[in-house]
């Protein structure tokens, strides 16, 4: 029984965390105008992201949140802003004839960031806590079962999209065409966002 109930919250966590999103473009992104291997910091940081969000709400950041709704906006601009000044950098900035030899935009810190002020990460944990997480004896057992499935869920949906973007590099070759392609990641990192600025009170 215990099994199958950590086996529902492995696949709701790789379902919420691994859903598209700024993150998951510019992981694709990352995969494909460097490689994989390049994309390794960003993914690094968004793993790290998404365990210091998990234990933050195991905690009771999430409740925080909602006692401090001026907190959750500040949050949610800074977030935002964030994710569309990384957006609008791969839009501007040109990709070299050796893409491999050239820094990626997003690297360690970017992943972290794009995750801690996110209040929708700690609305998913939240979740997965209140809806999928199976009885524990214990508080400090419950964190321990939750960063471990996250990580497991993390690494899964972030290799994955770093893959995704790297099997679309080698699929387009021309400068021209990966150019376009990462127009497109760039816009659907703001296309993401959008939601969250039609959301915040005027």
């Amino acid at each position: 029984m215990m099994t199958e109930s950590i086996l529902i919250l492995a696949g709701m966590a790789i379902l919420l965390i691994g859903s598209p999103g700024p993150a998951a473009m510019a992981l694709a992104a990352t995969g494909s105008g460097h490689g994989f291997k390049q994309g390794l910091p960003l993914m690094s940081g968004l793993v790290a992201g998404v365990l210091l969000t998990g234990l933050l709400t195991s905690i009771g950041m999430l409740t925080l949140l909602n006692q401090w709704p001026e907190l959750k906006l500040v949050m949610q601009i800074i977030g935002t802003g964030f994710i569309l000044v990384m957006a609008v950098r791969m839009l501007r900035q040109p990709l070299s004839e050796d893409s491999l030899a050239v820094r990626p935009d997003f690297g360690f810190r970017s992943g972290v960031v794009m995750n801690i002020l996110s209040p929708k990460a700690y609305a998913v944990f939240m979740l997965l806590i209140t809806e999928f997480m199976p009885p524990v004896d214990h508080q400090w057992q419950g964190i321990v079962l939750l960063e471990s499935v996250a990580l497991v869920a993390t690494l899964i949906v972030t290799s994955g999209w770093l893959l995704f973007g790297r099997l679309l590099g080698q699929l387009i070759q021309t400068r021209s065409a990966r150019q376009k392609m990462r127009a497109v990641f760039a816009s659907l990192m703001i296309l993401f966002v959008m939601p969250l600025l039609v959301t915040m009170p005027g």
